[in-house]
């Protein structure tokens, strides 16, 4: 007999899950003296167990056919009989946060991924078993003191017994109770409530004796009482019905769930429980959410929830004044390939430092990306505050850093957006700092760029140009335009340069509305290969069709990312390959900057296009900075003098310039092609210095490919076989 009173009660808790074993393991697991796991194998059957059981826990898995894990819960949420069973989530869908929120939005206190530590879910499990013991102890308390009550109205007998029993449960409950009583002529003020009973337990969460406790007023034990707290107590009293609430006490520094009720006239009852451990374990969990774990920092879904509290701040004052800073890193990705992550790691965590070390205490210092970082400044006295802060983020950021015995040097664009600002969503103006930022790389890096909303609507044109882009080559919409290029000593054609045009409808799209973009995109690589596979394939079909002259060249323009294609060689082989052209009639154009970013290099791919016996030009020749001793290695044939030289003849210094190119192309071996002759005044000063070929619209404009057909057969008629 003695035996089974020291038996503890049996607890049912209910497993959900739709596959058999992982229902066994959860049983193998949580087998123990005082638990009972019920087993369900779908969201339905759950339901039904709950009408005969009463669960203290419910470990429910999301994936299961039919009625999904979070729609399960939100309707043991919405049933009163189980509104207030605790639900632990055990999954293996996603660890991502929009699954993690949707679990909790749908009602669960704990989120468990598989595969997860037994330890773990056995100890979590045991921690809401001997709550809900401890809430049966409270709730037959709770029965045992109204029994007591009505004992005591009886007889005077009962009244001693009852008095016994009830010292009795006092001095072994684990949560803390305490009786107050109130003025009834006037509404319940918590803090003027005076205590007229304690328990040991109350004792200790108060951290007074209990004479110090007895016959005082609670508001002079806890001076601090929330208001809500407060009106929470005065309803309980008012209506008669008891209540729950979790509050946090300042003055004892604990997490309290409070239960109340009223016992009896000018009587209020509260039963509090002490959950800050558990309120801890919820906070690190919200932080390893909210937290960047390499740099300690906001995360992005922290900043975004931050950024839409100065947001609606800034609706509600009209004096408030924020800014969001927005940076990236300039030339961060070579540090990972070539020191490798961990130091990478290391410079991140040094940045996150420096950049905090400028912020305010108010500020909020996020980290979005792999390198890029974010701030909300908020009240600022003025939008020049703004600037100086990204300013000397950008100067601290410019300081050496010493890594692993390496001296890095970085520097920072920065994104400004100063608010208050017309926006609605917070994802916006982030996204208007970002712009921004890109503003300010483009300027070269280390610089600050405050966002002006011409800047999205130029972002908006160049992703609308993009799209466009892809299209247009889905759609064969590009054209090639060939603008002819004549020997300046007898006028004679000598060949044609071919320039990508859009066509769209009837209309064409100007070069300089879509290349620029097509080369920040890549775009340009896939247009620029279908640009040298057509200049070979009408080249072949002209050269079988008319009669070319022997130099005769189809020069190509090469982009940048073009050229530093590595199959650009077996591209041009397949390209004369399958139209059976001969190489000396293509010539590639190249611009001098272009080979001056790495000349090594350009040297040896150009020598393998020497190889092949295909032509090469220097384009724009005159407006870089090429090197003599370069240029003299470099296997081309052709310099091309760039059209703002020759369009101003008139001035003597572009008169210099252009016998000198001349000079000095003739000097190396090197032929010249003079761009954008306009007069013949132009025409004759280049063939006096023995320019060999020029083009403009002197001689003509781009021809679509109708009109060069119609040249060609001016200019290189074929002689009838026979004649």
């Amino acid at each position: 007999m003695g035996k089974a009173e020291n038996t503890p009660e049996v607890i049912d808790i209910l497993a959900v899950d739709d596959e058999q074993v992982n229902l066994l393991l959860l049983t193998g697991l949580l087998r123990r003296e005082g638990v009972n796991v019920v087993t369900a194998r779908s969201g339905y059957e759950a339901l039904k167990l709950t009408e005969k059981h009463d669960f203290a826990l419910i470990l429910l898995d999301v994936m299961m056919p039919g009625l999904d894990g979070f729609t399960t819960a939100e309707r043991f949420r919405a049933d009163e009989r189980t509104c207030h069973i605790p639900i632990i989530f055990i999954t293996a869908i996603s660890k991502e946060q929009r699954h993690i929120f949707k679990g909790y939005e749908a009602g669960a206190v704990d989120y468990l991924i598989k595969p997860f530590e037994h330890e773990i879910l056995k100890n979590k499990v045991q921690v809401f078993v001997d709550m809900y013991r401890q809430r049966l102890a409270v709730q037959r308390a709770g029965e045992v003191l109204a029994k007591t009550v009505t004992e005591l109205r009886a007889s005077s007998r009962a009244l001693s017994d009852s008095r016994a029993r009830y010292q009795s449960l006092f001095t072994s409950m684990f949560n803390g109770f305490a009786l107050l009583s109130h003025d009834q002529g006037r509404a319940v003020d918590l803090a003027q409530a005076r205590i007229v009973e304690i328990n040991p337990a109350m004792e200790q969460m108060l951290a007074r004796p209990r004479e110090a406790l007895m016959d005082h007023l609670l508001g002079e034990i806890l001076p601090n009482l929330e208001g809500y707290l407060r009106d929470f107590a005065a309803e309980v009293a008012r209506s008669g019905k008891s209540g729950l609430i979790e509050s946090y006490l300042g003055d004892i520094k604990r997490w309290l769930r409070i239960q109340a009720y009223v016992p009896g006239a000018g009587l209020l009852a509260l039963v509090a429980e002490d959950i800050t451990a558990r309120r801890k374990a919820e906070e690190t969990i919200q932080e390893r959410t909210f937290q960047d774990p390499l740099t300690g920092l906001a995360n992005r879904a922290l900043f975004m929830d931050r950024l839409d509290q100065s947001m609606e701040r800034s609706r509600r004052r009209l004096n408030y004044l924020y800014a969001v800073l927005f940076l990236d890193l300039d030339n961060f990705k070579p540090i990972n390939s070539s020191l490798g992550h961990a130091a990478g790691d290391k410079v991140l965590r040094a940045v996150a430092e420096k950049i905090k070390n400028v912020a305010r205490g108010l500020d909020t210092v996020a980290r979005c990306g792999a390198d890029e970082f974010a701030l909300i400044l908020e009240e600022l006295k003025n939008p020049g505050e703004a600037l100086r802060v990204a300013r000397r983020i950008c100067k601290e950021l410019a300081q050496p850093m010493d890594v692993d015995g390496h001296s890095l040097h970085f520097s920072a664009s920065v994104g400004v957006v100063l608010g208050p600002a017309d926006y609605a969503q917070p994802e916006e103006l982030l996204q208007d700092a970002g712009i921004a930022m890109e503003q300010a790389r483009a300027l070269g890096g280390g610089k600050v760029k405050v966002f002006k909303w011409a800047m999205r609507t130029r972002a908006q044109y160049a992703l609308n140009v993009n799209q466009s882009m892809h299209h247009a080559l889905e759609r064969q919409q590009f054209r090639l335009h060939y603008q002819p290029i004549f020997n300046l000593a007898d006028n004679t054609l000598a060949g044609f340069e071919a320039l990508i045009r859009w066509q769209v409808e009837d209309r064409l799209v100007p070069p300089d509305d879509f290349i620029p973009y097509a080369e920040q995109t890549g775009l340009i690589v896939p247009i620029g290969q279908w640009a040298l596979a057509e200049s070979c394939e009408k080249t072949a079909a002209w050269a079988e069709r008319f009669r070319l002259p022997r130099n005769f060249t189809m020069a190509v323009n090469l982009s940048a990312k073009q050229f530093a294609q590595p199959d650009l060689v077996r591209q041009l082989t397949r390209a004369l390959e399958e139209n059976h052209l001969d190489p000396q009639h293509l010539k590639l154009e190249i611009t001098e900057t272009m080979v001056m970013q790495n000349p090594e290099n350009v040297v040896h791919k150009l020598r393998g296009l020497r190889e092949m016996g295909v032509k090469v030009s220097i384009d724009d020749f005159g407006t870089g900075y090429s090197s003599l001793s370069y240029l003299r290695r470099f296997p081309i044939s052709t310099l091309k003098v760039d059209r703002s030289f020759v369009s101003d003849l008139d001035a003597f210094e572009n008169l210099i310039i252009v016998r000198t190119i001349v000079s000095l192309a003739h000097n190396l071996g090197f032929d010249v092609v003079a761009e954008g002759i306009e007069t013949e005044r132009q025409r004759d000063f280049l063939a006096d210095l023995k320019c060999e070929y020029g083009q403009g619209y002197l001689f003509s404009r781009p021809l679509t490919e109708e009109k060069t057909l119609e040249l060609l057969s001016v200019c290189c008629p074929k002689t009838p076989a026979g004649s």
